[in-house]
């Protein structure tokens, strides 16, 4: 848990199968105009759900994922403050990309002479943004970018029964993409005058919560500190073991939420965005919410992860 104060978001992106900004991407998912995509299963009937972005020049994983990077800092880069010259950038990928690989590639593109450091990992959603946040201890502002595709796993998601299909309701809905966001400290805002979007508040993770209990342990443990919850903002998926997480963490303090049976979710919209999903929910939220109270985010990772972040007026 880290109940560390004064971490505000300046600027936010996502890239998703709906579009390459955060504005279309949300508008062409709100409009349901055909997001999804099926594919016929080997016996020619069960039809399995999946959302593609398929905008990129590059279909290869490493390929597809740089040109998805430069989306997004290229853009959290224009609403970078001119006082904030060089920033430095942390950045996840998938497991499948090599980290090497990438610092190479993100030494070597015209991004670098914007980054005063750069720092490429395999995380999960939560535990990035905890990673992030406490970055910030030693920076004034940083960059946070997470990208994944889920598609890319898509064989191996069907032979394990996780995919959502005509006869499968509680699966995900396999997609990729990114998100990113511009993130600083309460002195940099207080020095350089800016207006923050959102401010980030109490955070809370539990990794490889695999007993169906860990959002209901996360609220549990926030309701001792937090008074209220406000509207709910969620990644989980169509998963049993997501719904039934829920829905305990409900029953613990659902006194404390504003309307928790009417979550936002974010896999709704755009499918299950694997490990970027969390960045892209915070995206998602300071996006739609309008901070007459708190928001807080239930996330939760296909790896077991979940994370509980509430997110504050500016």
């Amino acid at each position: 848990m880290d109940n560390s104060t004064g971490r505000y978001v300046l600027g936010m992106e996502v890239v998703t199968p709906t579009g390459m900004n955060l504005d279309i991407a949300s508008s062409v998912a709100k409009a349901d105009l055909s997001r999804f995509e099926q594919r016929t299963g080997d016996d020619g009937i069960e039809r399995f759900t999946y959302a593609k972005i398929e905008y990129t020049q590059h279909d290869v994983l490493f390929e597809k994922i740089c040109e998805l990077s430069g989306y997004l800092i290229e853009s959290l880069l224009k609403q970078l403050p001119r006082a904030l010259k060089l920033i430095p950038l942390l950045i996840a990928v998938p497991h499948k990309v090599p980290l090497s690989k990438m610092q190479h590639w993100l030494e070597q593109s015209d991004y670098s002479s914007y980054l005063s450091t750069i720092e490429v990992v395999h995380a999960s959603g939560p535990s990035f943004i905890l990673h992030a946040m406490k970055s910030l201890d030693k920076y004034d502002a940083l960059i946070c970018v997470s990208l994944d595709s889920l598609v890319d796993s898509i064989d191996d998601l069907i032979d394990n029964a996780m995919v959502m299909s005509s006869s499968n309701p509680w699966g995900i809905i396999p997609s990729e993409g990114g998100a990113g966001l511009l993130l600083c400290r309460r002195s940099t805002i207080s020095t350089l005058n800016l207006v923050p979007k959102a401010e980030l508040g109490y955070i809370d993770i539990a990794l490889e919560s695999i007993d169906r209990r860990g959002m209901f342990r996360l609220v549990q443990r926030a309701s001792k500190q937090l008074e209220a919850f406000g509207e709910v903002y969620s990644d989980m998926s169509n998963l049993r073991a997501h719904t039934e997480d829920y829905g305990f963490a409900l029953g613990a303090k659902a006194e404390r939420f504003t309307h928790p049976q009417q979550p936002n979710l974010i896999n709704d919209l755009w499918g299950t965005m694997g490990c970027c999903s969390s960045l892209a929910l915070i995206a998602f939220a300071i996006h739609n919410h309008h901070f007459k109270q708190e928001a807080t985010l239930l996330m939760f990772d296909t790896n077991g992860d979940k994370g509980l972040l509430q997110l504050l007026a500016p």
